[in-house]
This record gives structure tokens, C-alpha cells and sequence, in this order.
């Protein structure tokens, strides 16, 4: 080695260093991102996936009863009702803030709101306080997509983003596989201590400030390290012109998610009730059910979004639509020993969402992808509201069984009108 190389070592590392991040997908503006996905998605699956189950025993502590009753159950319906309603009024909300403020402002006023909301479930133990609180907190997500898809759209280069939203994704699965495992074990603890419902409120309040410890953390962050980006150019383009610039292969795959989320949402609130009070599963034994789903979506996110630059995005977005659709069926027809098999489902359904997300960046011009995003996911999301509270009457009328067929059924139409969408695309 000469003398200049031995006294110049710092941009060959450098270039290592430039070189493995550009491969990787990865930038300092995206990690931040990643950063605070992770924080604020550890925080929330402390204590989100066993909400349902915690408002259930709200209501019959207000309601003086001890067994699954309908209006327990309408809770919990009306419960997700309202926050797709809150969810999709955050994706527009966030989009335009995400265009006028930049990514670094636009997350710092969304986590406030987070933490606002945590402070209001601490405060105040009754099911409205705790919906409210809920909507506050679960905000985050959809207002903070649109940061997102923006910041990989702008930093990471098209063939790439495949895998920077398999990263993405890696992020929003790890939280799902740790906090479920303490949480369940939290609950069961207190629960064993202090009785159904006192057990569970407790619990439920120390992992909620948990969360709140979490979220500030990630405000710190995001405060000092988060890169400024300029507004985007059109910011104040008009929803109805940014609906006309959406290409036509998105649209078909918005009205293919519809019909899928309506399988997904028919049934997402009521599983955990299903699993423990139907099944009779304990809270450690769910939480570990859902570790296992995250773990299994988590272990296929970075071999598919290497495969999305070789072989396009199309067929893993497809294997998404099939496992959505088999989930519900195979929750009701495995014995409680193989409810692992349904849960693995569970989570091969998320096998094509790095390439779903690629394929809606792409698609989206970039002067108005903030906008285009939060219009896509917003219109999603206004149009499943109503299938936690279909899926409530569905379990009052029928029971269990009627709720999930019926949402099997949603899943393998959506599943034709995706390869029917694909094959006019062609």
C-alpha cells in the first residue's frame, strides 16, 4: 500500500459506506423515518391489539355484566368504525400538511398529537375517554404515510424503493413481534393478581405510559437529527385534479383493496375477542400467536424486496390478495392446536406490501405524491369503515362463523378483481 492510500483511508470508507447504503436502500432522511415508524409502532402495539378486549371489559363493567353480550360486541365495532372514519379524515389532513410543512415539521406536530393522547387514556379510565384517546394516538400512522412515501420517493431511486418499503415495513413488523409477547404477559399478570377488569386496567395503564415514554423519545429525535425538506410544488392542487393524475392501473387496484379490506376489517377487531373468549386462549397465548404473525410478515419483507428488482412488482402484490383471503377461513377451521397455521397465514398476507407501496409511489407524479397518497389511502379507508360494524351484526346474528365466511368471501373477490386489474394492465 503507498503513502497516499495509508494516509487517505477515510473516502474509501466513505465510499464502503455510500456504497452499502445506496444497496441497501438507506439514507440518513429514511432513517429517521424508519427511527420513528419503529418507536411510535412499539409504543402503540403495547397496548392497541388487546384494545378490543380491554373496551369489552369496559363495557361490562359500566354495563354490570359478566358475559359477551351485543352491546359489548357493538362497542367494539363502533370503536373501529369510528376511527377508519378518523383514519381516513388523518391521510388527507396529513397529506397536506406533509406538502406545505416538509417531513421534519409534519411529524413533529403529528407525535404531539400522540402524546396528547396517551396523557387523555391516563386520565381518564371510561370506554368514550379511551375511543378518544385511541383515535389521538392511532392518528399517527395515517397522518404520518404520506412523510413516507414522500421522503422514499424523493431519496431512494425507483428500482430501489421496493426494498426501502421492505426496511419500512421490517420497521412496523418488529414492534408487532416484541410488544404483543410483553403485553400479553403484562395482562395475564395483572389480571391473575387483580381480577378481570381491574387486572386489566392496570395493565393497561402501565403499558400505555410505556408508550408515552416512547413517543417522546421519538419527538426528541425527530426534533434534532430529522433533515428539512422543501414543501412540495403543488401543494394546494385540488383533490378532485389529484384524482384525475392517479393512472388507471391504480385505480382498479383501489377498488381490488376495497373488496380485501373489507375481508380484513370484517374481522380484525373481533379476532383477539374470538381467540380468547370463543377459543378460550389465554392473553400470554395470543400474544404469542401474534408474535408469530409479525415474525413470519417480517422474515419475507427483504428476500421480496430484493425479487421486486428482478421480477416486477405484480405477482407479490397478488400473493398479498390470496392470504388475505384464506386467513378468516382457516381461523375457523383449524383446531386450537394448529391456530399457529392461521396466524402464519395472517402474516404471509403482508408478503406483496413493499411492492404495493413501490408500485403507488411510482405511479404517483412526484409534485403531487403527499397529496396522491393520502387521497389513495384516505378513499380506502372511508369505504371499509362500515365492516367492523357489519362485522358486529354479522357476529350478533350469526356468531363467529357467519363473520368469518362472510369475510372470506370479500377476500376472493377482491383476489379476481386485482388478477383482473393486473391482466387489463398487461
Amino acid at each position: 500500500m503507498n503513502a497516499d492510500a495509508r494516509s487517505h483511508p477515510g473516502p474509501t470508507i466513505f465510499n464502503m459506506s455510500a456504497s452499502l447504503s445506496s444497496w441497501l436502500a438507506f439514507n440518513r432522511t429514511v432513517g429517521i423515518v424508519l427511527l420513528s415508524v419503529l418507536l411510535f409502532g412499539l409504543g402503540e402495539q403495547l397496548w392497541q391489539p388487546f384494545l378490543p378486549a380491554y373496551l369489552h371489559s369496559q363495557a361490562k363493567d359500566v354495563a354490570r355484566s359478566s358475559r359477551i353480550d351485543p352491546i359489548a360486541l357493538a362497542w367494539v365495532g363502533l370503536y373501529a368504525f369510528v376511527l377508519n372514519l378518523f383514519e381516513g379524515c388523518c391521510y388527507l389532513f396529513g397529506a397536506r400538511i406533509t406538502a406545505r410543512l416538509g417531513d421534519r415539521g409534519s411529524l413533529l406536530v403529528f407525535g404531539s398529537w400522540t402524546v396528547l393522547g396517551y396523557l387523555v387514556f391516563l386520565a381518564v379510565p371510561h370506554p368514550l375517554a379511551t375511543v378518544l384517546a385511541a383515535l389521538l394516538i392511532l392518528g399517527w400512522e395515517p397522518l404520518s404515510v404520506p412523510v413516507t412515501f414522500t421522503t422514499v420517493g424523493a431519496t431512494v431511486s425507483q428500482e430501489r424503493r421496493g426494498l426501502a418499503f421492505a426496511w419500512q415495513s421490517i420497521q412496523k413488523r418488529l414492534p408487532k413481534i416484541l410488544a404483543p409477547l410483553i403485553a400479553g404477559y403484562v395482562l395475564q399478570a395483572m389480571q391473575e393478581r387483580r381480577g378481570e377488569i381491574e387486572g386489566q386496567r392496570l395493565g393497561m395503564n402501565l403499558l400505555v405510559l410505556a408508550a408515552l415514554c416512547l413517543a417522546l423519545v421519538t419527538l426528541a429525535v425527530q426534533y434534532r437529527w430529522m433533515p428539512k425538506r422543501a414543501p412540495e410544488e403543488d401543494a394546494d392542487t385540488p383533490l378532485r385534479a389529484v384524482y384525475a393524475r392517479l393512472p388507471p392501473i391504480l385505480r382498479r387496484l383501489l377498488a381490488a383493496e376495497i373488496l380485501t379490506r373489507w375481508c380484513d376489517w370484517l374481522v380484525r377487531e373481533f379476532v383477539v375477542l374470538y381467540v380468547i373468549l370463543e377459543r378460550g386462549l389465554s392473553f400470554s397465548r395470543m400474544g404469542e400467536l401474534m408474535a408469530l404473525q409479525h415474525f413470519v410478515a417480517l422474515m419475507t419483507y427483504l428476500p421480496i424486496g430484493r425479487l421486486t428488482q428482478q421480477t416486477g412488482l405484480k405477482p407479490f402484490i397478488a400473493l398479498t390478495f390470496v392470504f388475505f383471503a384464506l386467513f378468516p377461513l382457516v381461523l375457523v377451521s383449524v383446531p386450537n392446536d394448529w391456530l399457529w397455521l392461521a396466524f402464519a397465514v395472517y402474516g404471509l398476507r403482508e408478503v406483496g406490501e413493499p411492492a404495493r407501496k413501490a408500485l403507488i409511489t411510482t405511479g404517483i407524479p412526484r409534485e403531487i405524491r403527499a397529496r396522491g397518497v393520502g387521497l389513495y389511502w384516505s378513499l380506502r379507508t372511508f369505504a371499509i369503515s362500515w365492516a367492523s360494524l357489519a362485522g358486529a351484526g354479522l357476529w350478533i346474528v350469526g356468531g363467529p362463523d357467519l363473520l368469518f365466511g362472510s369475510a372470506f368471501a370479500f377476500g376472493i373477490v377482491g383476489l379476481l378483481v386485482y388478477l383482473w386489474a393486473w391482466r387489463v394492465s398487461e
